[in-house]
């Protein structure tokens, strides 16, 4: 038995070859950025303002889940590129079914972003960065067509502990692309660029899954309707594989956290501060 998918027709025997990339796209994962809505959210409520004739871009937009979360809680003309064709067709159909006019998708290229210099207002790139070989190159590219005091947002994972070397290598297996070790501090000044400034980072950690909890989103991801067509076989397949992934994903988040790191293109001011300070722990809010 075999189905057809966007491009190609695969049996259950191949679907047990496919890496994680190609298995989400299979099945139209949501693949959203780390902490999902709640980081989109985040990010809205930092760069304030944001609103009709604004314009926002967000790189590596997958099957659309970003885009089209802010997409909805502005008014702003939203674009996102991503190099999967299939992926930007399958964004473009959920725009439209959503009715949301201000969401664009097209093919791109995080290192020779098609627009011009200084255009838009807010640059959205997760951990799409990781997979991005040139990364110097797609950040120059972030930071070129941002506007001055346009904004960043990144929202990267990283290792604050080291896990097995065993461990590391099945991930890369699984993702198809050597996996970056890189540390917080890393991130942070790989995004930084003279005249930008980080004006606002937090970090989290992830939180341990049952395979209950994996078993219930793997079915959560089957049922949706776009799945239909699937052939019963290949379905179950690709169940068993997203399972596998998500297991050894659980295994390796324990030794990684994420942050959101947003950095303000062309500070106002570099004078130097005089009476410096710091957070006290556990006490900042959101109202």
């Amino acid at each position: 038995m075999s189905t057809t998918t966007q491009d190609r027709v695969l049996t259950p025997s191949d679907v047990e070859q496919l890496n994680f990339s190609q298995t989400v796209g299979l099945v139209n994962e949501p693949n959203m950025c780390s902490g999902g809505a709640g980081t989109i959210r985040a990010v809205l409520r930092a760069v304030p303002g944001l609103g009709a004739g604004d314009r926002i871009l967000e790189v590596g937009s997958n099957t659309g889940f970003s885009v089209l979360e802010m997409a909805s809680n502005t008014k702003c003309e939203v674009h996102g590129i991503d190099i999967e064709e299939s992926s930007v067709r399958f964004s473009r159909d959920k725009a439209s079914a959503l009715g949301l006019d201000n969401a664009h998708f097209a093919v791109g290229d995080g290192t020779r972003i098609d627009f011009p210099d200084a255009h838009f207002d807010l640059l959205f790139a997760s951990n799409v960065t990781s997979f991005i070989p040139d990364r110097t190159r797609a950040i120059d590219e972030y930071h070129r067509v941002l506007k001055r005091f346009g904004v960043l947002a990144a929202v990267p994972i990283f290792y604050h502990r080291r896990p097995p070397e065993r461990l590391l290598a099945e991930v890369e297996q699984a993702i198809g692309a050597p996996l970056p070790r890189f540390s917080r501090a890393d991130w942070e000044e790989m995004f930084n660029r003279p005249g930008a400034e980080l004006f606002f980072s937090e970090e989290f950690e992830y939180l341990d899954l049952s395979s209950a909890q994996i078993e219930a989103y793997v079915a959560s991801v089957l049922d949706q309707p776009c799945n239909d067509h699937l052939q019963a076989d290949v379905k179950q397949a690709a169940g068993r594989r997203l399972h596998y992934f998500y297991t050894l994903f659980n295994e390796n988040l324990g030794y990684a956290r994420y942050a959101i790191l947003l950095y303000r293109k062309s500070q106002p001011t570099e004078f130097p501060i005089l009476h410096a300070s710091a957070p006290v722990a556990g006490t900042a809010q959101y109202r």
